[in-house]
């Protein structure tokens, strides 16, 4: 079973252009979670167009495509093929749409929880995150498609230059603004009971420490779905009182075995 909630800010924008998706599913009496976060890219309403629509399209894709796998048996492989397959026409529709040549695109997390294959999937793109929260640890689990994450990866610049370099803003890869050639990345795990998951925009993890991340979401302190809001909300607090201006969008998903209730 699961136990999960969300935030979701405009923060100090005029217009939100993240978006989230939490869904569940039962099949053969197992439970089955997907989750995604999106931060919009592009001038105007184009970050918010093209994040509202890749949302729609992946929950689609979770009803329909995944539906049909698990019913055909296919395997983890099959599943993520199928997923990157959705992504890449998703990239292909967002810039064939997109008006007048403005270009705009979003990044994409998600985390998809498959009981009954006993696996995690998760398919990302960009900077948003997937965290995975232990009561004595924070780790982080996707890497960021930045200018920034690209140069503490290589040395040029520390972690600690990077928390005030002014391209915070200036991501590497998408879905959308114009290229054709995408490459997302795909990571499969066994599914933990002994973590809170967190997916997360940009906007939620500038202004807080990974530290103050582990004290609010730490898994012993999550144990339903009030208390995962309660601190998703304590954390979106402390963000706007350090003067945040970006939206700010996070979600929380705890997987408990029925064994262990």
């Amino acid at each position: 079973m699961f136990r999960y909630s969300y935030i979701n800010s405009i923060g100090r924008k005029e217009i939100n252009q993240d978006a989230l998706l939490l869904q569940t599913a039962r099949y053969q009496q197992h439970e089955i979670l997907f989750a995604a976060v999106c931060d919009g890219i592009g001038g105007l309403t184009g970050g918010e167009i093209a994040s509202s629509f890749v949302i729609s399209q992946v929950a689609e894709w979770f009803s329909t495509e995944y539906a049909n796998t698990l019913k055909e048996g296919k395997s983890i492989l099959a599943i993520r093929q199928s997923l990157d397959d959705c992504l890449q026409r998703l990239n292909s529709e967002i810039n064939t749409g997109t008006p007048n040549g403005t270009e705009m695109g979003t990044t994409f997390t998600s985390l998809l929880i498959d009981t009954v294959n006993q696996v995690t999937l998760t398919g990302h793109v960009g900077d948003t995150r997937l965290y995975k929260i232990f009561p004595d640890s924070v780790e982080i689990v996707t890497s960021d498609h930045s200018v920034i994450a690209e140069e503490v990866r290589r040395g040029i610049i520390t972690e600690e230059e990077a928390l005030h370099d002014s391209r915070q803003n200036q991501i590497t890869n998408c879905i959308g603004a114009g290229e054709t050639d995408r490459m997302y990345d795909y990571i499969i795990q066994k599914p933990c009971t002994e973590c809170t998951y967190l997916l997360c925009s940009d906007g939620f993890r500038k202004m807080i420490t990974k530290e103050e991340i582990r004290t609010f979401l730490s898994p012993e302190n999550n144990p339903d779905n009030d208390a995962i809001h309660e601190h998703l909300s304590a954390l979106l607090d402390m963000n706007l009182q350090r003067n945040e201006n970006d939206n700010i969008t996070a979600l929380a998903v705890r997987y408990i075995k029925e064994s262990d209730t």
